[in-house]
């Protein structure tokens, strides 16, 4: 499978998660769409499981992994900033809901500054950001730069300098709602879109 396909996939199912959990506006309640497909979370600070596990997983951003055949996200609450945890969240919940946990003893864990570039952790990536910051949605509201997508999505500067670099090739390509389910994604949005003001 190539990367692109790879990539496809993880788009794709934000996709198909916000058609299905009929996300019409921004910013993104993950809360929601948490609860919706029974997924636990668990702060840091509230779980004593935490320190068991290694330093650099303790100063880790979070993970996710399989308890009692129910997918869990532990997050860092002590780490960076709400937009930065919001991120991690959407990440765990990309490894979730696209299938990278397989068993009680596959765990994935999220530290910014230490991650690899490997397909799994890129897809997981893209998830975070195509759920948190659609792009068709980014296009119809005229906010295409850094901090316009900051304060719609509620993100973080990092998160949305990168969202904003992939928007201008999405922008000079202009091949918007071309597939059916952006334009579901579009279509579930059209109202916040044509009331939206900044």
């Amino acid at each position: 499978m190539t990367s692109y396909e790879h990539y496809k996939i993880a788009r794709n199912k934000a996709w198909e998660i916000l058609i299905k959990c009929k996300v019409n506006e921004l910013p993104l309640n993950l809360t929601k769409i948490i609860k919706l497909h029974n997924i636990k979370t668990k702060a840091y600070s509230k779980s004593n499981y935490i320190k068991t596990l290694s330093y650099e997983i303790q100063n880790g951003d979070g993970f996710s992994k399989i308890e009692n055949e129910r997918k869990v996200i532990y997050f860092n609450d002590k780490k960076g900033s709400k937009a930065r945890r919001r991120f991690t969240i959407a990440h765990e919940l990309g490894h979730c809901l696209l299938g990278h946990l397989q068993s009680n003893d596959k765990t994935f864990y999220r530290n910014f500054e230490t991650d690899v570039s490997d397909c799994i952790e890129q897809q997981a990536n893209v998830f975070a950001r195509d759920i948190l910051m659609p792009a068709v949605v980014l296009h119809y509201t005229n906010n295409t730069n850094y901090k316009d997508i900051m304060k719609l999505c509620g993100v973080s500067s990092t998160s949305a300098k990168l969202r904003e670099e992939r928007m201008k090739i999405l922008e000079a390509r202009n091949k918007f709602c071309l597939s059916p389910l952006e334009r579901q994604v579009y279509d579930n949005f059209k109202n916040f879109i044509e009331t939206y003001e900044k």
